[in-house]
């Protein structure tokens, strides 16, 4: 009896120290989920680096924390910069100059998309300034220089920095508390591993690399706000069935409806090739072996991730849900090791 009532007292201590401990971390889910993606995704330039470094990891793991904050940090907040000013600029003319390039542009496509839907009104500068306003906010609240923001970035450069030297202590820690065996903890560790891996070179650089392509066509072929519809175009690029075509299509239909065909057929060339074919060749050698979510799922996690984790989402609503199919191809297998996945 007494045996019991101390079993039970600890149990509901620990309950209730377990959940004091979620709340202190709560506020922080977002910076370390970032943090623990990007020591997953660069664990292997980090190894290299530390056998450069002749095994002093702490060194290793500083210079990666430098790399990443140069290389991925400094550009995005450039690119960041630029488009909030473009965003805001273009919604200036969408909503104080009926007369500007934008209002005509979109009122070029409406003219063009009812020749094929009769009857149906469309009011795209409404639609347009909408998620305008919205990309404006969004990306102004990562860039703002409050003390949270600053706080946030310090606290996810020091988790970055620890995951990347001290993960395999961590997880080890996770291992020898689990209660499952030490061969499945491993095994589910290197599916969520691989699953984080595909996402991020998949999709995530794929996208990066098509929007850049984007950007870079509009610039040539005379259309402006080359950073901002890049910056859209590489978000489509995530969503499967929409892709770069949501910003190019538009952007060659008002061209050529303006009379530049020239420019309409050269931007229709560099969509289909030089944009398009990114995904084609470098699909395969950035995704490996690692596993591949249906374009269903990958487009509802890319909706759902951004309406529930902001813009930060379109990174953490795939990481999520391959990281619930791993745990599910896990579970599939030890109630029913013969049969294949329904999902792949």
């Amino acid at each position: 009896m007494q045996s019991n009532v101390r079993l039970v007292f600890f149990l509901g201590l620990l309950l209730g120290v377990l959940y004091l401990a979620i709340q202190i971390f709560m506020p922080y889910f977002i910076t370390l989920s970032l943090a623990a993606t990007a020591a997953i995704v660069f664990h292997s330039l980090y190894r290299r680096t530390v056998g450069v470094c002749r095994g002093r990891e702490r060194i290793a793991a500083l210079i990666m924390v430098v790399f990443t904050f140069v290389i991925l940090l400094l550009p995005l907040t450039f690119i960041g910069v630029h488009i909030v000013r473009q965003a805001l600029d273009v919604y200036a003319q969408l909503t104080g100059d009926p007369t500007s390039i934008v209002n005509d542009m979109l009122s070029t496509v409406e003219l063009y998309l009812q020749r094929f839907m009769p009857g149906m009104e469309l009011n795209l500068q409404q639609y347009v300034g909408q998620g305008l306003r919205w990309l404006a906010s969004s990306v102004g609240s990562l860039l703002a220089g409050t003390l949270n923001t600053v706080l946030h970035l310090f606290l996810g450069m020091i988790a970055y920095y620890y995951m990347l030297k001290d993960g395999p202590k961590f997880l080890n820690a996770v291992v020898e508390l689990s209660p499952l065996n030490n061969e499945d903890d491993e095994e589910i560790l290197l599916r969520l591993r691989r699953a984080v891996d595909s996402v991020i070179r998949g999709s995530l650089i794929i996208a990066i690399l098509q929007g850049t392509a984007t950007g870079v066509g509009f610039a040539i072929f005379g259309v402006g706000n080359a950073v901002l519809f890049g910056a859209v175009a590489g978000v489509g690029a995530l969503v499967p069935g929409i892709g770069t075509g949501i910003v190019i299509v538009p952007a060659v239909v008002y061209l050529f409806v303006r009379g530049d065909m020239g420019m309409a057929i050269g931007l229709s060339i560099w969509g289909a090739t030089a944009v398009g074919l990114i995904d084609t060749f470098l699909h395969p050698l950035l995704v490996g072996r690692g596993m591949r979510l249906h374009p269903f799922f990958i487009l509802f996690a890319v909706i759902g991730g951004i309406t529930v984790f902001g813009l930060v989402g379109f990174i953490l609503g795939p990481l999520v849900l391959s990281l619930l199919f791993g745990l599910l191809e896990i579970f599939r297998k030890e109630m029913r090791p013969t049969s294949r996945s329904p999902l792949r």
